[in-house]
């Protein structure tokens, strides 16, 4: 019959500073299919090294090693863990239990490297507990369980992938006679059925019950003799197929690395997490916050007019004023606005303002306004509505009528004012204003409208020269002109206001007006073109360094929290050691171990990412309700947030995962 294994010259030398030590020094040895194979020599004789090759935890340094005549030597990791997974079963002294794990969940887990599905191992894990006596410990924990109860779990783990050649390293080594023979029981009738058994034991009276004793000495096979059983006729023979190796499922990987890793450290995943959420809450928070303001700004400039270019007269004085008037410039005129109509299609509604300073009294209340003589569009351009009168008509235009419209907060001041005073004429409404008289510098003025009310934030504007016209008393411009006196050579408006079709309008709108100005102003420039859209975005463009600053700093949290990662899981490698061992010892390959650590690295990240964009939602809600501001998120910055997290977990997880995947699995076994 052909052997299942064949070794010829194995060796296996350890460099300890300059000296070579020969732990296997040419070993040659068969084993036979149903084979049960006692190993005995004293500490240090080779034994556990020995196993280890045969269980492929170790490389030899020299020699020949055949399982089922392929050629162990040129095997990578991934073909020697498939086949330590599909062919060989171990049973070690100290049992090797994952602590972590249930009874069901430890036999169960050669099968979890082979992919097999959680309710086909659990079956299979059941069956074979319950044939071991294990039928009522089913979901108790490696500290709930006697020795003997441990040692029935082990060979059960050992059992379950069906392998033909099973390792035991002194089995009975830390059991009481009683349990020593229940145990040695059940391995003789594993080797009745047919399976191949390798077994290491210090006991004597063991030494001769197997089929041979193999007796090793400073790492050479002494003696070879037969023992007292007979090696069974119809053993258990599997042809390695490495074809129909499975891996790893992604749902096992997820929750090897969630319940087995991070929820065993609870407090300490949390506070390594905390650093990834609160990178990614600052960034998005920062970031809405930033987007919300300038929202904000904008739909207050779109509320008077987003469209709005302005034409505003410089009001120049004395001898500037005199010097513009000879080189030929009269100021800003109503000839002015007509020509741009005429010359700019691309203007639906356009209106011309002057203002004036005069003292505005109401039943002998001082009233602080601005008080501006108007014409054409004006509410319309500025987007302004009446709550209660009419707008100027053209008779007011014709017959210079002293008629006003009062601005929201003018008015809410006039009743105030009326009611404190106990006037009873007054109901508290804007409707009572109306018809009511004030004095214009003097002279009587009748209220024919008032105004919305405009919710305007000025300190938000204050970069686009807006004013708030809630504190404004319109009047007729003609009215003004005429009822009013005023410095000579002064221009005739102080301001034209134009409001474009479209916002694509308005860079083409005012290279064409300063072309028409220039021409009418003989090329004096006695006036600014202010645009309240392009200063505002002017302004936004000069707070991109102090977003960008933000933004960097905020990252900055997200990369404190990958190192945080980094360390711990530093750390869980080092406490795990003996874990990656026993994963190893059962099949796990070094690429199966660096996912599952990196899956846990991930996981934080991951996880951290999203309670940082719920933990961020929840704070821009609030913050933006008590600021007043717009809730505005960035897609894309939302997503570049939930990315960089995740790839923070990658990259700062891989070291520590390559560390865990690059232990050796017979130190990793030895380690406390």
């Amino acid at each position: 019959m052909k052997s299942i294994i064949h070794i010829s010259g194995l060796e296996r030398h350890y460099k300890m500073g300059d000296h070579i030590v020969a732990a296997l020094d040419g070993v040659d040895l068969e084993v036979n299919p149903g084979d049960f194979l006692m190993i005995v020599g004293s500490s240090g004789s080779g034994k556990s090294t020995l196993m280890h090759l045969l269980g492929l935890l170790d490389i030899p340094t020299g020699g020949v090693m055949e399982i089922n005549s392929q050629s162990m030597t040129n095997c990578n990791d991934a073909a020697l863990s498939f086949l330590r997974n599909e062919h060989i079963g171990f049973v070690f002294q100290q049992f090797n239990l994952l602590n972590d794990l249930n009874v069901i969940e430890n036999i169960g887990l050669p099968l979890v490297y082979r992919g097999v599905p959680k309710n086909i191992r659990q079956a299979k894990a059941k069956e074979l507990a319950s044939k071991l006596g294990l039928g009522n410990r089913l979901r108790h924990h490696p500290k709930e369980l006697s020795g003997g109860q441990l040692q029935r779990v082990a060979i059960a783990r050992a059992l379950i992938a069906e392998p033909d050649i099973i390792l035991a390293d002194e089995p009975t080594g830390n059991l009481d006679s009683t349990t020593s023979k229940e145990i040695m029981q059940i391995l003789y009738d594993l080797n009745e059925q047919g399976h191949t058994i390798i077994m290491v034991t210090h006991d004597p009276k063991l030494a001769n019950t197997g089929t041979r004793k193999i007796t090793l000495s400073d790492g050479k096979i002494i003696e070879d003799c037969p023992g007292q059983r007979k090696p069974n006729p119809n053993p258990i023979i599997r042809e390695p197929n490495v074809a129909t190796k499975k891996t790893l499922s992604l749902m096992d990987l997820l929750r090897i690395g969630v319940k087995e890793g991070l929820l065993a450290h609870q407090m300490r995943t949390f506070l390594t997490m905390l650093g990834i959420i609160i990178g990614v809450s600052s960034v998005i928070a920062m970031s809405s916050f930033s987007l919300g303001s300038k929202q904000k700004q904008a739909d207050q400039i779109r509320a008077l007019g987003a469209n709005l270019v302005r034409i505003v007269d410089k009001q120049f004085e004395t001898e500037r004023l005199v010097d513009t008037r000879v080189r030929g410039s009269l100021g800003l005129s109503r000839n002015d606005l007509a020509a741009i109509r005429e010359g700019i299609p691309e203007i639906g509604k356009a209106a011309c303002l002057r203002e004036i300073k005069l003292n505005v009294l109401h039943e002998h209340n001082q009233i602080n306004a601005r008080v501006l003589g108007i014409e054409g569009d004006y509410l319309a351009v500025n987007n302004l509505s009446l709550q209660a009168g009419r707008p100027f008509d053209e008779g007011d235009k014709i017959q210079s009528s002293p008629s006003v419209i009062l601005g929201g907060t003018i008015a809410k001041t006039m009743l105030r004012q009326a009611i404190d005073a106990g006037t009873k004429a007054f109901k508290n409404t804007p409707k009572d204003l109306v018809g009511t008289i004030i004095l214009l510098g003097g002279s009587p003025f009748r209220v024919v409208g008032i105004l919305e009310d405009k919710q305007i934030d000025l300190d938000e504007l204050e970069a686009t020269s807006i004013s708030d016209p809630n504190n404004d008393i319109l009047i007729p411009l003609e009215t003004l002109l005429t009822r009013t006196s005023f410095l000579d050579l002064r221009s005739e408006l102080d301001e034209i206001q134009l409001q474009l079709k479209t916002e694509d309008d308005l860079a083409r709108a005012g290279r064409a007006i300063k072309a028409i100005l220039g021409m009418s102003h003989s090329g004096v420039a006695d006036y600014d073109l202010v645009i309240p859209m392009d200063l505002l975005k002017q302004k936004q463009q000069s707070q991109r360094l102090l977003d960008i600053l933000t933004f960097c700093i905020s990252s900055i949290s997200i990369v404190v929290g990958g190192i945080g990662i980094m360390n711990i899981m530093l750390a869980s490698v080092t406490e795990r050691i003996r874990e990656i061992g026993i994963r190893r010892a059962v099949g796990a390959t070094r690429f199966d171990i660096m996912r599952q650590f990196l899956s846990e690295a991930m996981t934080i990240s991951v996880t951290g990412g999203f309670f940082g964009v719920i933990l961020a939602a929840i704070v821009v809600v609030i913050t933006c309700q008590l600021l007043e501001l717009p809730i505005v998120f960035s897609l894309p910055l939302l997503l570049i947030a939930v990315i960089a997290s995740t790839a923070t977990g990658l990259i700062f997880g891989i070291y520590p995962a390559c560390q865990a995947a690059n232990k050796n699995p017979v130190e990793a076994l030895r380690a406390d």
